[in-house]
């Protein structure tokens, strides 16, 4: 059942959208900027190396076949060594490198080129490595280019992370709203609408239907002997027997329809565009669906039934008080005409009672 506001998982779904910004499972992948630095370095492989808490969700490599980014990524790993942009024209021929695997093996690393990534303390996060399988001899002025790129790539990342710390917030506050709104308007043993909620939204649905000339119907139901199963069972059992009644009453009505504790075992709905005879259909169905379900009791299993009165709002009325007073009268006949039963009162113009069950 739902009712304003939208449920904590609608909430971020929706945050999640308006800022675009992927979440933590997922992975962004921005090749554009390693693929233009390739372009203008004249290189096949460009490859950002990262420390964990970014490689988890960031991504960004040209020319790299699949089957050897890891190795790569561990051979580029050791450009962190350096605080500074470097180029080694053939790296065959410095001992710290030669005996790599992606030297001696695919792809056959010969000219090795990187530059740290740091974020805007000054804090080491990775690399923007160059490779090329044949000898380079790098100018400084490209050099210069590389830490450009290397600045680019820092600020990409740090900005996209940035901005999913600041979507996480953003989702942790609807959570925390979404869960104001739960303690303020809903009944905390059976998830119904508390009292106040409840006639807060009725009041909206009964000047809804009287602007637009839509019939709303009032319910009012109890459980029959109700005082007996805690007597006989326990507390304990009367409170699963009321959570259990309104999952069950819950499965059989619509979204927008409202459900509210008002009492201990008394409770109302509102059932919008629902003229009164189509909600003493729906007020049986409820009632035969509570009389099937089945607990186990202290003496043994036990069933319940409710007794339910149904009505609709005059023309006149500003809020669901006056029809609930009728549905109240409703109840109170199929009480005296034996329990577990649906009684009508329709509005004043007909004051007679209709038995519907």
């Amino acid at each position: 059942m739902m009712y304003p506001p939208p449920r904590f998982e609608q909430q971020k779904n929706e945050v999640l959208q308006r800022y675009r910004i992927l979440n933590g499972s997922e992975v962004h992948v921005a090749d554009q900027i390693v693929r233009t630095a390739a372009q203008v370095l004249s290189v096949p492989m460009v490859v950002v190396s990262l420390n964990e808490r970014y490689r988890n969700w960031y991504r960004s490599t040209f020319g790299v076949q699949a089957p050897m980014m890891e190795r790569l990524l561990s051979f580029c790993a050791q450009a962190n060594l350096s605080d500074f942009a470097f180029a080694v024209s053939d790296v065959r021929t410095e001992a710290h490198f030669a005996s790599d695997p992606v030297v001696e093996g695919p792809p056959h690393v010969v000219f090795f080129a990187g530059a740290p990534l740091r974020d805007p303390d000054g804090k080491r996060f990775g690399s923007l490595c160059l490779v090329d399988s044949r000898p380079h001899v790098f100018s400084d002025e490209k050099l210069r280019l590389l830490e450009s790129f290397a600045g680019i790539v820092s600020q990409d990342i740090c900005v996209r992370s940035a901005a999913r710390y600041a979507v996480r917030d953003l989702i942790e506050a609807e959570h925390d709203k979404c869960g104001l709104f739960d303690m303020a308007m809903t009944d905390p043993l059976t998830k119904a609408l508390n009292r106040r909620a409840f006639f807060r939204f009725a009041e909206r649905e009964v000047l809804r239907a009287g602007r637009h000339g839509k019939p709303v119907s009032a319910m009012l139901f109890d459980i029959d002997h109700f005082k007996q199963v805690n007597d006989v069972h326990g507390h304990g059992v009367g409170d699963e027997v009321l959570m259990r009644l309104v999952e069950c009453v819950t499965r059989s009505v619509r979204d927008e329809d409202l459900l509210g504790r008002i009492g201990g075992e008394e409770f109302a709905m509102v059932l919008p565009e629902t003229e009164p005879l189509r909600a003493v259909i729906l007020a049986n169905r409820i009632r035969e669906s509570v009389s099937e379900l089945k607990f186990a009791g202290k003496t043994g299993p036990f069933r319940i039934t409710i007794s339910i009165g149904v009505s609709e709002p005059g023309f006149a009325d500003l809020d669901i008080l006056p029809a609930l007073e009728r549905a109240d009268s409703a109840l109170y006949q199929a009480k005296q005409k034996g329990r577990n039963r649906v009684e009508l009162t329709p509005l004043p113009r007909d004051a007679s009672s209709i038995a519907a069950a």
